[in-house]
């Protein structure tokens, strides 16, 4: 039986790195569209610090990982992830045809991770 920091240490160092673009990616765009436009500057200038950030942890993790699917994975669930951000935060709607749209990108994602030959 595995303990969890063996399971952790098998895992490709990039995903690390992606989740942290991710995780800066979602909370720039969070903290931008708190700032509604300019109106809060201090709100934009974090998050133009937290895209920088997540461009940064993007760069690291193309030192493990190939591009496409980096790009894949970030831009899939950073759309969900934002989407579920803001409506509970923000208070944003999702509709059902946005709700269909997010269930095709988390199935496409299922697909590619379990049964691509694309190295993760």
């Amino acid at each position: 039986m595995y303990n969890i920091m063996e399971i952790l240490l098998k895992i490709n160092p990039g995903v690390y790195w992606l989740v942290g673009a991710i995780a800066t990616d979602v909370l720039s765009t969070f903290f931008s569209a708190k700032a509604n436009g300019l109106e809060d500057v201090k709100s934009q200038l974090f998050a133009g610090f937290l895209y920088f950030m997540s461009f940064v942890f993007c760069a690291v993790a193309l030192k493990y990982m190939q591009a496409g699917i980096l790009y894949v994975l970030w831009a899939g669930v950073g759309t969900v992830a934002t989407a579920l951000l803001a409506q509970h935060f923000l208070g944003q709607r999702i509709d059902t045809a946005g709700w269909v749209g997010m269930a095709f990108i988390v199935v496409g994602l299922g697909i590619i991770t379990q049964w691509s030959n694309i190295d993760v």
